[in-house]
């Protein structure tokens, strides 16, 4: 095992990756056509989505993670619905602060949760009380951590800081595209796209080699420009103001008018009566639709499969022949990833989905646009 492999099988086993999800669920419900009927199987991330896909009135949703403190995070997020105040979630979740967030744990949530959520927040609430340096909860886990490295570099650079600011509170896009021509040189300097091309580094935001080599299979892109050419596309399309996945990273918080659906109060009565929808599970997709007989209409691999191409191709065989006989006629699979398309799928996918092309104005919105290509499969047989 390689030096790098080791560092990110370390990251991903000993801490919490994602304290957000990275995927856009505006752009997801689109996609996947949610209604009153759709029983979803997904990947948890952060859960963020999951509460998102309440608002649809779904009938379920089960998610499952092979690192339990992403459960614990959706886990947490349900404990605050049930306990009834929104701005307590608000200040949890939006704010990423709460003092006196351990004893508000004590008494108010940690009577909501699973055994294995409890071992977790009884040591790691603190992430919600602040600190010196990592003052919220979204630059804690190791994403988070890069986040605060990144904003540490934009606080030495007051300049680069400001134009950021700009670039995230801009409505106008052509305003956008002339802000972040003029930050690009300076967000991609050497000493940053040094950092952004080490698979070391990118472990931290939860980017597996293989992933990294998709990445690098296209003309040898580095990830870089790679990340550059996302961030044109993504500014070149959607309004900065509107973005809270960035604005999060990049302030440490949400704000009230841009924020996720499920932190919003017009939302919160309506996901606390569905809460009991959603259920969780610590173990891989596969090892779950093995050994259970539901039957699925919708499914969200996130960018998985990245991670299964090329070090177990096995696995995403039988990821792909499970989910054939664990789901309803019409089901639909949704997924990310980094390669160009789905030619790197095995070759049987074909034969019992059909993979929609006609998906480009919708993908074209999606305020995160990190990946290369969003696939979007319908069973056919």
């Amino acid at each position: 095992m390689s030096f790098n492999q080791r560092i990110f099988n370390w990251i991903h086993t000993n801490n919490l990756i994602y304290n957000c999800c990275w995927e856009d669920p505006a752009c997801d419900r689109k996609l996947l056509q949610l209604d009153e009927n759709s029983r979803i199987l997904m990947l948890t991330s952060a859960g963020c989505n999951a509460l998102d896909y309440l608002n649809e009135n779904v009938e379920q949703i089960h998610c499952v993670d092979l690192n339990f403190r992403q459960n614990a995070v959706l886990d947490l997020k349900c404990a605050l619905f049930r306990n009834g105040d929104h701005e307590l979630l608000w200040d949890f979740f939006g704010k990423g602060f709460k003092k006196d967030a351990g004893k508000i744990y004590t008494t108010k949530l940690a009577p909501y949760l699973h055994p294995d959520s409890k071992q977790f927040w009884d040591k790691k609430i603190h992430y919600f009380e602040g600190g010196t340096f990592r003052r919220t909860f979204y630059f804690r886990g190791a994403s988070g951590f890069l986040a605060w490295i990144m904003t540490r570099y934009l606080n030495f650079r007051p300049g680069l800081r400001k134009e950021v600011d700009q670039l995230l509170k801009s409505h106008d896009i052509m305003e956008q595209g002339e802000i972040f021509d003029c930050i690009r040189p300076k967000l991609f300097s050497f000493p940053m796209t040094a950092l952004m091309n080490k698979i070391s580094v990118l472990s931290l935001a939860g980017v597996p080699k293989s992933q990294f080599q998709l990445v690098s299979s296209n003309g040898k892109v580095t990830t870089s420009a790679y990340l550059s050419e996302c961030l044109e596309r993504n500014f070149s399309n959607n309004p900065g103001a509107d973005n809270y996945f960035y604005q999060v990273y990049f302030n440490g918080s949400y704000s009230k008018e841009s924020c996720p659906e499920y932190l919003k109060p017009e939302n919160f009565g309506r996901i606390r009566h569905q809460i009991d929808k959603i259920t969780f599970s610590t173990e891989s997709i596969n090892n779950y639709l093995r050994n259970h007989d539901s039957r699925f209409s919708h499914f969200n691999l996130l960018d998985n499969m990245d991670w299964l191409v090329q070090n177990e191709p096995e696995i995403l065989d039988e990821q792909w022949d499970l989910i054939r006989t664990k789901s309803t006629e019409g089901a639909r699979v949704l997924f990310r990833s980094a390669a160009a398309d789905h030619n790197f799928l095995p070759t049987s996918v074909s034969r019992y989905f059909r993979f929609n092309n006609n998906t480009s104005d919708i993908v074209i919105n999606d305020r995160v646009g990190m990946y290369r290509y969003t696939g979007l499969a319908e069973k056919i047989s």
